[in-house]
């Protein structure tokens, strides 16, 4: 194979990565810059996508130090190669991490909406995805190089052939997310220009799977080439599909902090303003009003389950569940009720287990008045 000393991506690859970076950095930050101007507690899903873009950020940084030693040209100096394997092992497995924690905090995000089968088909989404980029980050630190024989290892070709499938799995997985709520959003009492902005925002996972697509096809080649630079493709990639996952999980957020106002007045979405005192339980964000101003309130005129079946879904009510962290109970119209939401006896219980605050009068209180 020819080489040529003047080649060198290291500088484009450094630009890209470090571009990626920030806009991810731009999506999660406004994100939760909008929840603090609204007083919105952060949740576990905003914490795991925080945990997220630390990764990709520490994985940039190390990509620089390798780019610093030589990687990104065709002809790396021989004394810089001994200092590659654990930098660049470092740099594998935080990327997948990052890749890892951007679709499970999609995943918690739909956790929230209160749908029973999308809760299984979520968890089940985490706990595979877990098991299979787990397994991949494990790979990249006891897989056997050609020149390496003998000693607790697995062979190269297995990695490769592994990992190709890991990243196949991924991007179904990210697809699977963008096309999930679908049909419960689909279902929602609001227009057919709302419904699609919500499936919109909702479905920029693909994006991220379109990357791990293509992700996927350079797995192989870099395998299989001798030039150094080949693996080039394969970071930017890598680095794509995690800053997308970033961007793609802050986007549905972002729409509905948007909607709901900026600064402390946007709070009734879901909390009371005034003399309010501020109190964060199990990361979801709560008011507890002031006690002269919580009982002076009228006491609603129906039980507040009565209600809430009244209200039909909008987006309001969607935007509400998405930014609290609280689940809101909407039910699927029934057409023998003459528009009313149906509840079932199932669904009742399961979002009376879902919710862990204690149920007090004040609570009861707002819930009828929202």
């Amino acid at each position: 194979m020819f080489t040529d000393p003047k080649i060198d991506y290291g500088p484009q690859l450094n630009m890209v990565i470090w571009l990626l970076v920030s806009l991810s950095s731009l999506f999660l930050f406004t994100r939760l810059y909008l929840k603090n101007c609204q007083n919105r507690g952060l949740w576990w899903d905003d914490y795991t996508l925080l945990a997220s873009w630390i990764a990709l950020t520490g994985q940039a940084g190390l990509a620089s130090y390798v780019i610093s030693l030589g990687y990104g040209k065709q002809v790396i100096p021989v004394e810089n190669l001994a200092l590659f394997p654990v930098p660049i092992n470092l740099l594998s497995t935080l990327l997948i991490v990052a890749n890892l924690l951007g679709k499970t905090s999609f995943a918690m995000t739909l956790l929230r909406i209160p749908a029973v089968w999308m809760r299984v088909v979520c968890w089940c989404v985490v706990v595979s995805l877990v098991g299979t980029l787990g397994t991949s980050a494990v790979f990249v630190w006891v897989e056997c190089f050609p020149w390496e024989k003998g000693g607790n290892c697995v062979s190269l070709d297995v990695a490769v052939d592994y990992n190709t499938f890991s990243c196949a799995y991924s991007s179904a997985m990210d697809v699977a997310l963008a096309f999930l709520p679908w049909k419960y959003i689909w279902g929602l009492q609001m227009s057919k220009k709302e419904k699609f902005g919500v499936v919109v925002a909702m479905s920029m996972g693909v994006f991220a799977g379109v990357a791990a697509v293509i992700k996927t096809t350079t797995i192989h080649l870099v395998h299989e080439s001798t030039d150094p630079t080949s693996s080039v493709q394969l970071v930017v990639w890598g680095n794509a599909e995690a800053a997308i996952c970033i961007m793609a999980a802050s986007i549905p957020i972002l729409r509905a902090l948007v909607r709901g106002g900026f600064g402390p007045q946007a709070a009734p979405m879901g909390y009371e303003t005034g003399d309010t005192t501020m109190m964060a339980e199990s990361g979801l964000g709560r008011s507890i009003a002031n006690p002269v101003q919580r009982f002076s309130q009228p006491a609603p005129s129906l039980p507040p389950i009565i209600q809430r079946h009244q209200l039909p879904a909008s987006s309001e009510e969607l935007d509400k569940t998405l930014t609290d962290g609280t689940p809101e109970l909407t039910g699927n119209k029934s057409p023998g009720l003459d528009g009313l939401d149906d509840w079932s006896d199932e669904a009742s219980i399961e979002m009376t287990n879902y919710q862990t605050r204690p149920q007090t009068p004040t609570d009861f209180t707002r819930r009828g008045m929202v």
